[in-house]
């Protein structure tokens, strides 16, 4: 982390967040000038950049929940990888552990990288197409550029024992479970290729030079550089390491496209 910032700081930075539910579905304020709130998500005003150069201020950075944001204590905090893209095959109830402390520990990497929500510009659907959609009416500000520090997740999977024959992870967060009427779909997860883990996907645990807060992902969250924001996990809890191809409902009911052109095999990605 950066200078002065180890476990103590981190956690007295978010002394408001223990391992308990927030009171409400986003926990930073959310002034009217610079947030259209819509539940569970905020929506930066655009206009709330004026002036601020090219990284967007965490306080004002968009927030995408599914459920809420969940208060974790980083102290009781693990990282657990399992699966049959491992050696041992280790599985979730006799897991590959990393604490927090351990990947304070680890080489770090800092990075410029913005992430999107995929219904960014939904609104204009029905503005300038007169389309009826459904999902949050995001206008422009459901994206956000920051600069993000932690361990290059190739570097936790070689740890982990990451096999020549593993083929997909799944990071799932510890946000609550999701409800889609009236089907529990468990925790948000979604795929990702090993090819793309190992290029330049990060274990984030900072977010603009301090220790991330609630609504960004707190303690650790996934930063994949270059690919819709669901694929950067928040709160990231465990991950799956497959020898085969991996799906959950963000990868073929959601965040995909439907029609001729968009076959249904070709949901995976």
């Amino acid at each position: 982390m950066s200078a002065g910032l180890g476990l103590g700081s981190a956690v007295a930075a978010t002394a408001s967040a223990p391992a308990r539910a927030a009171d409400g579905p986003i926990v930073k304020p959310l002034p009217p000038e610079l947030f259209v709130v819509y539940g569970t998500n905020a929506e930066m005003r655009w206009e709330a950049m004026r002036g601020q150069g090219y990284r967007t201020p965490t306080d004002r950075f968009f927030v995408r929940n599914h459920t809420r944001t969940p208060l974790i204590d980083a102290r009781t905090w693990r990282l657990r990888l399992f699966g049959r893209g491992l050696h041992g095959s280790p599985t979730l109830d006799r897991p590959v552990e990393f604490s927090y402390e351990d990947l304070l520990g680890m080489p770090a990497r800092t990075i410029d990288a913005f992430i999107e929500c995929t219904g960014n510009g939904r609104s204009f659907y029905a503005t300038q197409q007169n389309q009826s959609v459904t999902g949050t009416p995001w206008r422009l500000g459901g994206v956000g550029v920051a600069r993000w520090r932690g361990v290059p997740l190739a570097h936790v999977l070689e740890r982990a024992g990451l096999t020549h024959q593993a083929v997909d992870l799944m990071p799932r967060g510890l946000d609550p479970d999701f409800i889609d009427a009236g089907r529990n779909l468990g925790r948000v997860r979604r795929p990702l290729p090993v090819a793309k883990a190992l290029d330049d996907v990060l274990l984030a645990n900072e977010m603009n030079g301090r220790p991330l807060p609630p609504d960004h992902g707190f303690p650790v969250r996934l930063v994949v550089p270059g690919w819709v924001g669901i694929a950067s996990i928040k709160w990231v809890g465990d991950i799956e390491v497959s020898d085969a191809p991996l799906s959950s409902p963000w990868n073929t009911t959601y965040y995909r496209m439907f029609g001729p052109g968009y076959p249904r095999r070709a949901a995976s990605r």
